[in-house]
């Protein structure tokens, strides 16, 4: 039997043999707080590897925090922490999109990977960080920045490969989905479920971006950009053009088919008349490839039956049905808001580049290299 110092000492030859990534954290919000808690909860290893947080960029140094937010590695100052020769790996959690699009490329530009949960960043400027990575020979990944804590960017780049994606549809706004089913289950108002989300942290001070939809339509345009599609138009707001013959070698472009439409302007009439047909009201994020080219998208409201893979998902619950030539539908659930599930998506974006250095952004056929692969066509 081995001694208790032989157990410490083997212990400490393993703990020295693993690789040690050292992060550097642009925000400490609900997500940051979530990436350091379960660092603490778990001392540092994380998919075997050891993670430490050594400088963390905040707003307000005087906010209190969680015990589990070492104090002393707080700093009001982003560009330190992009540029400090302790820091592996940047994680952008701030939100907003002019700042953190200077901190994602200061990072890149400092030649340090980056992990973002930033989907309106995404939206607006993720061809340009990618390309940006690429030039610079560093990870760029985005997998919170969708559903959560469901591997959808994963999937994407992964197994979709022999088919050719004909449809994606979607449950991808935690918010509005909980409060369309407090509606359907309890009966709630509108108003009502909305300040139960918000009491219990589902919905922001201001719910504007997920309410209105804006949240699914900057992650439909990410999720689109994985699959190569130039979502320029569909940023935009610009209507999907009439059917006609386009170029061979025309690039797939997006446009919404019909107005953004959010799910502030339901009442609970609405929700019943769809549960007297046996149907629930979910807020749907769709994209549809025709055969000119052009991929038509819808942010509304839809009444669902039964049969629906989405029919389904209740609560704060996200899913991706994700449709291809050969396979037919493959849906994905789980959590799609929180501070764990998004905190999940995160580290597994840093272990995988860590593991996979250019994965990420090399791997996608987005902008340069979508031609060669007719499966994405």
């Amino acid at each position: 039997m081995a001694s208790a110092s032989n157990t410490s000492q083997n212990g400490k030859a393993a703990r020295d043999r693993l690789k040690r990534v050292r992060l550097g954290l642009i925000g400490c919000g609900v997500v940051g707080s979530g990436v350091l808690r379960v660092l603490s909860d778990r001392a540092g290893m994380v998919g075997g590897m050891e993670l430490e947080a050594t400088r963390i960029a905040v707003k307000h140094l005087s906010r209190p925090r969680p015990s589990y937010v070492p104090k002393e590695r707080l700093t009001d100052d982003w560009r330190s922490v992009c540029l400090a020769d302790d820091v592996d790996v940047v994680i952008e959690v701030m939100g907003g999109i002019d700042v953190a699009h200077e901190v994602v490329r200061t990072a890149i530009r400092a030649g340090k990977p980056v992990v973002t949960a930033n989907k309106a960043l995404m939206a607006a400027h993720g061809p340009e960080l990618r390309a940006l990575a690429r030039d610079h020979g560093v990870a760029l990944r985005y997998e919170a920045s969708v559903l959560g804590g469901v591997p959808a960017i994963h999937t994407l780049q992964t197994y979709f490969r022999v088919n050719r994606v004909t449809a994606l549809r979607g449950i991808v706004n935690g918010t509005s989905n909980y409060i369309l089913t407090r509606m359907t289950h309890e009966g709630a108002s509108f108003a009502d479920a909305l300040a139960e989300a918000q009491a219990l942290g589902y919905a922001e001070p201001d719910p504007t971006s997920d309410v209105e939809g804006h949240d699914a339509f900057f992650k439909l345009q990410v999720l689109l950009q994985v699959l190569g599609v130039d979502t320029a138009p569909l940023r935009n707001e610009v209507h999907a053009p009439a059917l006609e013959p386009r170029p061979l070698d025309a690039r797939l472009a997006a446009y919404l088919a019909a107005p953004r439409e959010g799910i502030s302007h339901l009442r609970p009439d609405d929700v019943l008349r769809a549960r007297s047909r046996g149907e629930k009201l979910k807020h749907v994020a769709t994209a549809r490839w025709r055969e000119d080219g052009v991929v038509e998208t819808f942010i509304r409201v839809e009444s669902l039956p039964p049969s629906d893979p989405l029919f389904g998902i209740d609560g704060v619950e996200n899913a991706l049905a994700i449709t291809g030539d050969v396979v037919g539908t493959v849906t994905l659930t789980g959590p799609g808001a929180g501070a764990f599930p998004t905190a999940s998506a995160v580290l597994e974006d840093v272990v995988q580049l860590v593991e996979v250095p250019h994965a990420g952004n090399a791997s996608v056929e987005d902008e340069i290299e979508w031609r060669v692969n007719s499966s994405r066509r």
